[in-house]
């Protein structure tokens, strides 16, 4: 049986526990929280077991009973707010003080492991003051997993968990089963889906961010078209695009190097590079691994590639050797495609046809 809200005999403030927003095929909402425009708060999401963020100047929220309440409360503390600011915030704030229920399903988009994180819904919304100044509207989570690769998701879940907000609910046909089933490595067996509720949580789907649906779609197109040892191609093009010198090994045994970069008129010059590519994930034997072939070869760096993105405790291991070893995941590779993309070579683009458009930055909160 379904977990309600806590009640005042827990310690947590009694709340009315509304009806829940018949979503998904087991009757949950599916949620998407971020946690900072770079990734800076997904850290102490995941050690913390929360979610959220910080609202401008919006103080605590634990006595807030109505929409109507926290309207007022925002335009009083933030008075400089337009009013369609306002309530796009507000509806961000109602839904993860009040609409979110205990066991409903959250994602949680990882930009700094290029991973996705899938929990429920553990508890009432808590404001802290223990986990920094930009997380302190919170929602409790017991993560499920905290490191499924994006490639585990349909494409259409991918461009909602990419929307354009902090907040937001996934309306995707059958969202919640999917998502359960990427988590559990199954494929769903898919029912008819249930009717929308209605209600005025924002949807993800409503609040599209352009610049993040092309990267969904380039990424997607790298997938299906460079796979395989075609991607260390990729990434070697990039790296002659900066001037580098480059040696791509054979698809097959490589001992462990899939590129040999270096600077000079022979290529052997400073910085030299060792370099390992991998379409699926890399965990901390793969980073150790290509850390002792950086130290066997003599070379100034190594790289790391995972297009899968990284699990474990990869990145905080990398951080000691910040100046020697380089990961990139899917997001760090595009950003080097499209930094040099101009200076690709004509058979690479002729496979991967881009090209510029600009956008407005909007805020992403």
């Amino acid at each position: 049986m379904r977990a309600g809200r806590a009640s005042a005999a827990s310690g947590a403030p009694s709340v009315r526990c509304p009806t829940a927003p018949v979503i998904g095929l087991l009757g949950m909402a599916v949620w998407t929280v971020k946690a900072g425009r770079h990734g800076e708060r997904e850290e102490r999401c995941l050690e913390h077991s929360v979610v959220g963020g910080r609202w401008g100047r919006i103080s605590d929220l634990s006595d807030v009973r109505t929409r109507r309440e926290l309207n007022a409360l925002c335009e009083r503390e933030e008075p400089e707010w337009s009013a369609k600011t306002r309530a796009n915030y507000v509806a961000q704030l109602w839904s993860l003080r009040e609409r979110m229920l205990i066991e409903e399903l959250v994602v949680l988009p990882l930009k700094t492991t290029g991973t996705v994180a899938v929990g429920r819904i553990s508890g009432p919304y808590a404001y802290r003051t223990d986990l920094g100044e930009e997380l302190c509207h919170v929602r409790p989570v017991s993560w499920i997993k905290t490191d499924l690769p994006r490639d585990s998701f349909d494409q259409d879940l991918l461009y909602s968990f990419g929307a354009f907000l902090t907040v937001g609910r996934v309306r995707r046909d059958k969202a919640e089963e999917r998502i359960l089933a990427a988590a559990s490595g199954q494929t769903p067996d898919l029912q008819p889906a249930s009717e929308p509720s209605g209600d005025d949580a924002i949807d993800v789907e409503a609040a599209p961010d352009p610049a993040q649906l092309a990267r969904e779609q380039i990424r997607q197109r790298i997938s299906q078209t460079i796979a395989g040892h075609d991607l260390a191609y990729l990434v070697g093009a990039i790296f002659e695009a900066r001037g580098f010198s480059v040696t791509a090994s054979p698809p097959g045994a490589d001992g462990g190097i899939d590129l040999l970069m270096g600077s000079g008129p022979t290529g052997r010059e400073s910085p030299r590079i060792v370099g390992q590519v991998k379409t699926g994930q890399a965990g901390v034997d793969d980073y150790r691994a290509i850390f002792g072939l950086k130290e066997a070869r003599r070379a100034d760096q190594g790289l790391l590639v995972a297009w899968g993105g990284f699990r474990g405790n990869v990145k905080r291991e990398a951080q000691a050797e910040h100046f020697s070893m380089a990961l990139w995941d899917a997001d760090d590779l595009l950003d080097a495609l499209f930094g040099t993309y101009e200076q690709l070579r004509e058979d690479m683009k002729s496979r991967l046809p881009l090209k510029r458009t600009w956008t407005l930055v909007l805020d992403p909160e």
